[in-house]
């Protein structure tokens, strides 16, 4: 069944990227707001983006790092979901972990901000084309204020989990996990 997800996905970006006309923008792309060229293409003029363009070992340092702070990040929110749920680490409660990982999901997404706006200015032309890359934007405006709205409530949770902690768990996961999907799929459609 989980061998499936990655197929499904694929299939889902393909789709998207095709769009109603094979000639026009993918469906999801930012190119199909026209108004948002002048900005992806001022930004891929500025000196920042022509030093990134012109070395070989900027983009992948500043890469990895984002990678590492997402997987940093994955990690942790998937330590704290799992405890909602009722999986897993039951001799802790949901506030214990939160308090053990809180200052390293906090880093991880100031990481991830960083990197990712030097990961855009890298190569906003092929980002303004790309199906995946607005999907991604809107997953991740949704996770951070979930993140930071929402979620935040878990540090009160000790033994009894209520169900709307475990529906907290599950959007958590699934938004996150988009974003590092969505991010995934920037380099193949």
């Amino acid at each position: 069944m989980l061998a499936l997800i990655p197929l499904l996905l694929t299939h889902a970006f393909r789709w998207a990227a095709q769009g109603a006309d094979p000639e026009g923008p993918a469906q999801f792309a930012f190119a199909q707001f026209p108004s948002w060229f002048p900005f992806f293409s001022w930004v891929d003029g500025t000196s920042m983006s022509l030093y990134i363009k012109g070395t070989t070992w900027v983009f992948p340092l500043v890469e990895t790092i984002h990678i590492l702070a997402l997987a940093a990040l994955l990690g942790s929110l998937f330590l704290i979901d799992l405890r909602l749920l009722g999986i897993a680490i039951r001799r802790w409660s949901p506030a214990q972990i939160v308090e053990q990982v809180h200052s390293l999901v906090n880093v991880s997404v100031v990481i991830i901000l960083i990197t990712g706006v030097i990961l855009f200015i890298a190569e906003p032309r092929k980002l303004f084309d790309s199906a995946a890359f607005g999907p991604k934007m809107i997953l991740l405006s949704l996770a951070i204020i979930f993140q930071y709205t929402l979620y935040p409530r878990v540090r009160s949770m000790q033994a009894h989990i209520p169900i709307w902690g475990r529906l907290m768990a599950l959007v958590s996961l699934g938004l996150w996990f988009g974003v590092a999907v969505c991010g995934r799929a920037i380099g193949f459609v």
